[in-house]
């Protein structure tokens, strides 16, 4: 993740069912495809908190990071003069994703593999993370499915759409 000072705890929600007031303004929300195909590129946009955060000179979300698994995808910097802390990341899985997933992990149950054509997927996480000025770090995640994009003898899969 983010290079973060030692002495920075990241918050999550305590309870994700039951948020706080705090939690509510600081939590990322995460929208995003539940199922992508890896090589085709998609939209990921990052809103801080249910509640939107102020955007004030002395409070203010100063960034927004987003990562695919563990690697980033991309970083938007905000000033207390934007509108809303919210930033839209163009995101691209890598079938690499898929391979790794499947050394890592049990072939058998880390990755799922259709069996109508043999196409492959996985359920990674994307990340956000986010830094208000006064209250610190603040991470979220949120499953989604990587599709292999790779053609193959029969078809991709439709049985899941």
């Amino acid at each position: 993740m983010a290079e973060i000072a030692a002495e920075e705890k990241v918050n999550k929600p305590v309870d994700p069912e039951n948020l706080t007031e705090g939690e509510k303004k600081h939590v990322p929300i995460i929208e995003a495809p539940e199922t992508v195909i890896a090589g085709e590129p998609f939209e990921v946009t990052v809103t801080v908190g249910s509640i939107p955060h102020v955007m004030e000179e002395k409070h203010f979300i100063e960034w927004v990071e987003l990562y695919l698994r563990n690697k980033l995808v991309g970083r938007k910097e905000l000033s207390p003069s934007d509108e809303n802390a919210r930033a839209t990341f163009r995101v691209e899985a890598d079938e690499a994703l898929i391979a790794i997933k499947e050394i890592e992990t049990c072939t058998i149950h880390g990755v799922n593999i259709c069996g109508e054509c043999g196409e492959k997927s996985v359920i990674t996480n994307l990340y956000a993370l986010e830094h208000c000025n006064i209250h610190g770090l603040w991470e979220a995640a949120r499953k989604i499915e990587v599709m292999s994009g790779e053609e193959g003898k029969g078809r991709k899969c439709s049985w899941k759409a």
